[in-house]
């Protein structure tokens, strides 16, 4: 569970550094505000995403280890509500794009494969 803990603050640390990096683009680059702010809005919802999923595995670990009989949900209708809440957001705002905001959603979910594997391997060594 450790590992899991890691993945999470090393994938939101490496957001946080992305999310500067495109507050600066934004300030400096007027011309890719809208595909910028799209970048920073999709990343923010998908670091929310990435928390709350990594959130709903560690109670669905909780849940096993106690081996009660009760249902567990990994809270989908709650996360597909938060995407499609974010979307509706860069489709009604102008200077938001809807395509920035796509691929900002699923970066920190993609960023999640090569950390995880970067920590694999040094916990293996």
């Amino acid at each position: 569970m450790d590992d899991l803990n890691s993945i999470v603050s090393a994938v939101t640390r490496t957001t946080f550094f992305i999310l500067s990096a495109l507050f600066f683009g934004w300030a400096f680059f007027s011309d890719y505000r809208p595909i910028l702010s799209g970048l920073i809005l999709g990343l923010a919802v998908g670091l929310v995403y990435t928390r709350f999923l990594s959130m709903k595995v560690r109670g669905l670990v909780e849940h096993v280890v106690s081996q009660q009989k009760k249902r567990f949900s990994f809270g989908f209708l709650t996360r597909i509500c938060l995407v499609l809440l974010v979307i509706m957001v860069a489709v009604k705002v102008e200077q938001v794009s809807a395509l920035g905001v796509v691929i900002g959603l699923f970066v920190p979910q993609l960023l999640t494969i090569p950390v995880g594997i970067m920590i694999g391997a040094r916990n293996k060594s």
